[in-house]
């Protein structure tokens, strides 16, 4: 393992600015850094003996943002996939028909559903009562409404 040495030294403002404007030039995080990459040229060394860890970690944390961003569009996935799911069983056993099509056929306002959908078995019995064939329907989820 590599072990750094510090260096304090006081530079004229016009040669600091040259290497602020290299630090930016070479998209570097520190003045240090742009100062090890100058020395480093000067003295034709490779830039792995000398690096600092700075961009390692910063690396490390943006792959862990990038992780933690892709696990949660995993996780968004998969609970979308449950609701496709949900409505693909639904639907084997009959059509599915959006809220506004269920209004229609129960002859209510679709208010009405809305107020009801949510109520689980109670909205199965309400929806058969009104049904014109007498089939009972059951909220699947997406605004949608399948046959039980």
């Amino acid at each position: 393992m590599t072990t750094e040495t510090e260096i304090v030294s006081y530079i004229p403002p016009q040669l600091y600015q040259r290497v602020e404007q290299f630090k930016q030039q070479q998209s570097l995080n520190s003045i240090a850094e742009a100062i090890n990459l100058i020395l480093e040229d000067y003295f034709g060394l490779d830039s792995c003996q000398t690096t600092t860890s700075e961009p390692l970690t910063k690396m490390v944390e943006d792959l862990r943002d990038e992780v933690s961003d892709l696990k949660s569009q995993v996780s968004q996935i998969q609970q979308n996939s449950k609701c496709d799911a949900r409505v693909q069983s639904t639907n084997s056993q009959g059509d599915l028909l959006d809220r506004s099509q269920l209004a229609e056929r129960l002859g209510v306002d679709q208010t009405a559903i809305v107020q009801h959908e949510t109520d689980g078995k109670e909205f199965v019995e309400w929806s058969k009562s009104k049904d014109p064939e007498q089939i009972s329907w059951r909220y699947a989820g997406a605004n949608l409404f399948g046959r039980v």
